[in-house]
């Protein structure tokens, strides 16, 4: 429909917003150039007046404040780095910021990687073996293990086995494996044992003939607690009371000369110089509710603490005293959220206790008046129910973590997970007590952790641990599938390094879910190398791109990788670097020290567009026919302002080339050509409209089918 009379109104009165029923203009008689949320205009372009189109610049004008110099490129390139790994696993994503240290400290996850003991890299961890020389006669495999400084010029001291068939080993630990040095046994089945360092007034710390090992059968003819010394001799010095049969005995410990041991909901505290053949106690010192079972005693800076467990909860216990300063019963001081129940707890230089658990790592602190523990350093689910994945005479689910030991800063705890934590191998997690760190999303803080030892192709659970005085651990585990197979006994060599083992960064996604293009990536390490470093990409789709392998012969310098497969934009990328030992020396592995990616933004630009139009009450189109009205330069140039102060998305359609596209206008400019005349009639100019696309993920929409009249 045109406009014929020098009278006629524009056909109607525009708002400036666009709308679903008035955001378009529908062609007609009148040969337009372009419309504006549906407000339509002539074209008045010329050599004076030209139209341009530009994309907009992506780069943002910022400074680097980030705490990893670097993270923030004041160029083009979007970086991430990382050059410490001593935060450890669980991190999702690598973003830095989400990190409460502000540094860029942790990783997704690692198999047979060490990220604790040199701060500056990561490498390989020493290699776990079985041992040749230690050989279970039954299906049970070891319940109770611990080891001690023996006082000799053994550098890794002794270890003592307890297994569940009653068979008890003492023996050296050689670099490799260990060398028996004697064997008993007792009464099976054996249900908890307990190693003592003890050091009897005179004697210097460590001798053989200070120390002795007490376990306990649950034999119904000859069982009771037993005490085996160093030459082998198993004296029973406690009596197994008739009427406990039945009821577990899960754990003992030994404080302020006394051996605190559990039966059922009841603590019984005895004597370990007790004569032998000495009655059981008649009462307990305390007892936990009667719906509980107590499952692990440890020896507290202040206190002995016990953990029990009912059908749905863990629960903690302190003892109390009486005025002599004999346990006289418990006190609650800390319960878990409900649906987590207790494995294992231990204490650790007065300060931390940990505390494993059908569904997780815990680490608390004591208070002085009783105990204080933080989130899950690592949850796995719960895949076995509490009521029926009880080992008997073991008395830890099969579900979640298990046995804990110290060594240094580290609190070692076995996983016994059927979701394992060892790419489906059993073995055991390291928590380093020394380095906190913390989520800025949730505001939470844990102790770093990452998986550590295990022996791969292995699923057997882990029954007892122990850590040698040179830092090594040794385990028991269940026997396999097989039919009559025995346990087995792991040692963690002295110096050889495991074959091969990989670490997988977090998904490198800046904070934004915007497509990237990633293009390079640098590692660092020390130099030469001595084993061999692979970097592998791992994309957003799954797939794994193997790229380049630095070793002996080839050292990575200071050159970036090219990363053009996968190809085109995508959310996220994680690096993977496998470390593989020395061909020939199997003591020397791959080290990396440091990495770094570089990435573009992947989403196509946007456009700054400049058109130039008439704005006035009369016009002539292209065919020669006038458009005119009174107000018709006034409503346009009304619309096209509103809509640039109100900033919303409107149509810019190119009605000569049938395609449009969703704009913001960012600035418009009206030139008036000539003053007003008696009626109005010569208003009007020239109106620069500046405009920036929001839509151009999807090309420009074609307007080739629309019907015109």
């Amino acid at each position: 429909m045109g406009y014929q009379s020098l009278i006629q109104r524009i056909v109607y009165k525009v708002s400036g917003r666009s709308l679903a029923s008035s955001g378009l203009y529908v062609p007609s008689d009148d040969q337009y150039d372009y419309a504006i949320g549906g407000v339509p205009f002539f074209s008045a372009t010329s050599d004076t007046r030209p139209d341009t189109e530009k994309p907009v610049q992506q780069r943002k004008q910022q400074f680097d404040n980030y705490k990893d110099p670097g993270e923030y490129s004041l160029n083009q390139w979007w970086l991430r780095s990382q050059s410490s790994f001593v935060g450890g696993a669980g991190i999702i994503y690598q973003d830095p910021d989400t990190q409460g240290t502000s540094l860029n400290i942790r990783y997704a996850k690692s198999i047979g990687i060490d990220p604790f003991t040199d701060p500056d890299v990561i490498q390989l961890l020493r290699e776990t073996n079985e041992s040749a020389v230690f050989v279970s006669p039954q299906s049970s495999g070891g319940v109770g293990m611990a080891t001690w400084d023996d006082g000799t010029i053994n550098t890794s001291g002794q270890v003592w086995v307890a297994e569940k068939n009653g068979k008890i080993t003492r023996a050296n630990v050689g670099a490799a494996d260990i060398s028996i040095l004697g064997t008993t046994t007792i009464p099976t089945p054996v249900m908890t044992s307990y190693l003592e360092n003890y050091t009897a007034p005179g004697l210097a710390p460590g001798f053989a003939s200070a120390n002795y090992l007490l376990a306990y059968s649950d034999d119904s003819t000859n069982g009771g607690l037993y005490k085996i010394d160093t030459a082998m001799t198993a004296t029973k010095i406690y009596n197994r009371y008739t009427s406990l049969f039945g009821l577990p005995v899960n754990c003992m410990t030994l404080s302020r000369n006394q051996l605190y041991i559990n039966v059922g909901a009841a603590l019984y505290a005895l004597s370990p110089t007790a004569a032998a053949g000495t009655a059981w106690p008649a009462s307990p010192v305390a007892s936990v509710p009667g719906n509980q079972t107590i499952i692990s005693i440890t020896d507290g800076p202040d206190a002995i603490y016990v953990a029990a467990n009912d059908d749905t909860s863990g629960y903690i216990y302190k003892t109390t005293f009486d005025s002599s300063g004999l346990v006289n019963g418990l006190s609650q001081v800390a319960v878990l959220p409900d649906g987590e129940r207790i494995n294992c707890i231990a204490a650790y230089v007065a300060t931390y206790l940990v505390i494993s658990t059908m569904t997780g790592i815990r680490v608390g602190s004591f208070t002085g008046s009783g105990i204080v523990y933080g989130p899950p350093v690592v949850t796995v689910p719960l895949t076995s129910p509490p009521t029926t994945g009880v080992r008997p005479g073991i008395g830890i689910s099969t579900s979640g973590f298990g046995k804990i030991v110290f060594y240094g800063t580290r609190a070692y705890v076995s996983t016994q997970t059927l979701q394992s934590q060892h790419d489906g191998a059993a073995g055991i997690m390291a928590v380093d007590l020394s380095t906190i760190v913390s989520d800025n999303n949730t505001n939470s803080e844990t102790n770093a952790y990452s998986t550590w030892v295990f022996n791969p192709n292995t699923e057997n659970y882990i029954t007892g641990m122990a850590v040698t005085k040179d830092g090594r651990l040794l385990y028991g585990s269940t026997p396999g599938s097989g039919v009559g197979q025995a346990g087995h006994l792991w040692i963690e060599h002295l110096n050889r390094k495991m074959a091969s083992g990989y670490l997988d960064t977090g998904r490198c996604r800046f904070n934004t879910i915007e497509p990237k293009l990633f293009k390079y990536f640098s590692i660092k390490t020390p130099t030469p190398l001595l084993g061999e470093v692979s970097v592998a990409v791992l994309d957003d789709t799954g797939g794994v791109t193997n790229y380049i392998t630095y070793g002996p012969t080839l050292d990575p310098g200071t050159n970036d990788i090219a990363t053009p497969t996968p190809s085109g934009p995508r959310n996220y990328e994680s690096l993977r670097f496998t470390l593989k030992r020395g061909v020939t020396d199997t003591t020397v592995g791959g080290v990396l020290d440091s990495w770094q990616i570089k990435a573009l933004p992947g989403t196509l630009k946007q456009r700054m567009i400049t058109r130039n139009l008439l704005c006035f009450n009369q016009e002539k189109d292209k065919s020669g026919q006038y458009v005119s009205g009174d107000t018709l330069s006034l409503d346009r140039l009304t619309a096209v302002r509103q809509m640039c102060q109100r900033g919303d998305t409107v149509t810019l359609q190119d009605l000569v080339n049938n395609i449009s596209d969703q704009v913001i206008i960012d600035d418009y400019q009206f030139t008036m050509m000539a003053p007003p005349g008696p009626n109005g009639e010569n208003y009007g100019g020239y109106l620069t409209v500046i405009m920036r696309t929001v839509a151009d993920s999807v090309p420009p929409v074609s307007l080739a089918g629309s019907d015109e009249d």
